[in-house]
């Protein structure tokens, strides 16, 4: 794929959590009286697409299409949603924890939309460290730990949309090694696979949704 054309959809991450991000900032403010609702009501419930969108943008942009490599999204999207459905329904993976409404349709107490979060962090993270080093134990160990610190990040501004929530309102150490023991197991999908991902699209991938959460600190900076 040519560097415009992946500059372009780099351009459509960034502007669509932007967008989105902003939207759910400030919308709270605007009142829509057609929808008899503010903005922000509105824009937060599309998080789902909004992360199916950058998925879609990440596979056509990263310009592998192969059996292979179809097959290898499948794995770590069902081992994804297996794991959050473990994790929600016995408390054993991540800490006591449940699932708000906003991130939509749900399957055994789990938005299906987890399996495609898996999906985009476990690629980009493995895309981005890739980059630096080939040997396995590296990249598995180091794309692991890169999930773990955005997952570290995500948590506060998580909550507070009300993606999820803890029994016990703070997130327990608990959860963190759990995500390093299913990011392992992801990586080694990865790495096992021998699929290539591009660096600059990985870049875009996690770049853009720091971005977004980055925005919702404008609003919850103050939590804990």
């Amino acid at each position: 794929m040519s560097l415009k054309r992946i500059n372009c959809v780099i351009f459509l991450m960034f502007f669509f959590s932007i967008v989105g991000g902003l939207s759910i900032l400030y919308g709270a403010n605007i009142q829509l009286p057609v929808f008899n609702t503010d903005l922000s009501s509105i824009i937060l419930p599309t998080t789902q697409l909004y992360l199916l969108l950058i998925f879609c943008l990440f596979f056509y942009s990263n310009n592998n299409y192969s059996k292979s490599f179809i097959f290898l999204c499948l794995q770590v999207f069902f081992f994804g949603f297996f794991i959050e459905v473990l994790g929600v329904n016995t408390g054993l993976v991540f800490g006591e924890y449940s699932y708000g409404k906003t991130l939509g349709l749900k399957l055994f107490n789990t938005p299906l939309v987890m399996g495609i979060n898996w999906l985009n962090l476990s690629l980009a993270s493995f895309g981005i460290i890739s980059f630096f080093t080939e040997k396995k134990f590296l990249l598995i160990l180091l794309s692991s730990l890169l999930m773990v610190s955005l997952d570290y990040i995500i948590e506060p501004i998580a909550i507070n949309l009300d993606f999820w929530s803890w029994q016990n309102v703070s997130v327990p150490i608990h959860n963190y090694f759990g995500w390093f023991f299913g990011a392992i197991i992801a990586q080694m999908l990865i790495v096992f696979s021998k699929q290539k991902i591009n660096f600059k699209i990985a870049i875009g991938v996690l770049g853009s949704q720091l971005i977004f959460f980055f925005i919702q600190y404008l609003n919850y900076g103050n939590i804990s």
